[in-house]
């Protein structure tokens, strides 16, 4: 029998199998709405309160900062060395000269009967900081110590240790957008070594180098403006070149600046009397916070209140952005071309030390630890995540940081940023964080 039709059945069958029918439509329909239930809330009513997960944002966090002196950093392995002098109107003056080994290019016989015809200095520039047009005095020393290849050298290294102002070579005038820097010795006593040496020395590194103990390049201090020159010494267009027996045509030899020699990157920093003094070494200062390159002026940065957050139970930090906003009302002609690509946090050991955070050590590439700059925020923004949960966890006691110039140890760039207490400051921690209960 049919269970929707039958022709034979009564007015009153035919209602009840309709409502019936109706009934068990309605019933399906419901059914299939409830499969249809958010699989993620499925069963959970049957878990207890404890078990709920609720992901949350903060960013009350207290943060204090300050500027404070620039840390030493190591310059005997950089890409590139940096050669220059620079009055700033708000950072000062700085320098940076080089103290660098040379050896043969090649370690080959040359005449035993040499005459000098000039000995040329060739420096080549990959890029440089400040105006292209400005011209600086360059100068060439004797070293009269020796550098050790295997030694470390740090940017605080004093270069007057290794020669003296009577040693000068030689020197010559360059702009900084130079695309080569010629420098032409004349001094007669460095020249005689080179015609009066035995060909042996020529051909071994070991006694080359006990006969030149190499060179420092340097630049007269500027009174005003000025600027630095990024020097590639391992190219092959940085070079000594010796230019002897020519009476048409010398003939040359070569010496190179490569990394089998010792070299070192010296800076210096003079603060007083500009801008940027009123704020260096004042704790707690909270206003602005000076990032000079070359080892200059560093950023401090404490959490004053981060303590509180081990009271908050069991939580997980899914992502901690530390924004720190640039200024640009006190220095407004200091554009962005001139701020650092990058910039770098370290932690702050209780003996004074910086050791990288554990986000750094996870992303050296910088695309989870970050530091760029972004223009769209006007801000450098970094996730210290790992660092923060490692304070809450325990496993580390000190959570403060030093904020500093990604390559400090080769580049000059400069940025001034807003501490919690500069005007219309947005430089916030803010935390993504998970509690579980």
């Amino acid at each position: 029998m049919s269970m929707f039709w039958n022709p034979f059945a009564g007015w009153k069958e035919i209602v009840k199998r309709i409502a019936f029918s109706s009934g068990f439509f309605i019933s399906l329909i419901l059914v299939i709405n409830g499969c249809a239930k958010d699989p993620d809330n499925l069963g959970r009513d049957l878990l207890p309160s404890s078990d709920d997960i609720y992901v949350r944002i903060d960013s009350s966090t207290v943060i204090s900062s300050y500027t404070i002196s620039g840390k030493r950093i190591l310059t005997s392995a950089n890409e590139l060395y940096v050669l220059g002098s620079q009055k700033d109107s708000v950072f000062g003056y700085s320098a940076a000269s080089i103290l660098t080994q040379f050896h043969p290019k090649l370690l080959i016989s040359i005449d035993s009967l040499r005459t000098a015809d000039s000995l040329v200095l060739f420096l080549s520039p990959a890029s440089y900081f400040g105006d292209s047009l400005n011209e600086m005095t360059l100068r060439i020393h004797e070293l009269n110590q020796k550098m050790t290849y295997d030694s470390s050298y740090f940017s605080d290294i004093n270069p007057s240790e290794y020669y003296s102002d009577a040693s000068e070579l030689a020197h010559a005038t360059f702009a900084l957008g130079d695309s080569l820097i010629r420098v032409k010795i004349e001094d007669p006593g460095f020249l005689s070594k080179f015609e009066s040496l035995p060909d042996s020395v020529f051909r071994d590194r070991e006694d080359f180098e006990e006969e030149f103990y190499g060179m420092h390049i340097s630049v007269d201090p500027v009174s005003e403006n000025g600027g630095f020159v990024y020097l590639n010494m391992s190219s092959l267009d940085s070079k000594l070149t010796f230019y002897y027996n020519g009476d048409t045509i010398s003939k040359t030899y070569d010496l190179a600046f490569t990394t089998l020699v010792a070299k070192a990157n010296a800076f210096t920093h003079d603060y007083s009397g500009f801008p940027i003094e009123t704020n260096l070494n004042v704790p707690n200062s909270d206003s602005l916070i000076y990032i000079d390159g070359l080892a200059g002026s560093s950023g401090h940065i404490s959490f004053p209140d981060l303590e509180a957050w081990k009271s908050k139970g069991l939580i997980t930090i899914n992502k901690a952005e530390l924004i720190f906003p640039v200024d640009t009302l006190l220095y407004p002609s200091l554009f962005e071309e001139n701020y650092p690509p990058n910039l770098l946090l370290f932690a702050l050991e209780e003996d004074g030390s910086y050791t990288y955070l554990f986000d750094y050590r996870i992303d050296q590439t910088g695309t989870y630890f970050d530091g760029s700059y972004d223009e769209s925020q006007h801000a450098y923004v970094f996730n210290i995540g790992l660092h923060l949960q490692s304070f809450i966890s325990g496993k580390i006691e000190n959570s403060d940081l030093v904020l500093v110039s990604r390559r400090s140890n080769s580049a000059a760039n400069r940025v001034i940023l807003k501490g919690e207490s500069a005007n219309s400051s947005s430089f916030r921690l803010k935390i993504i964080y998970t509690e579980l209960f």
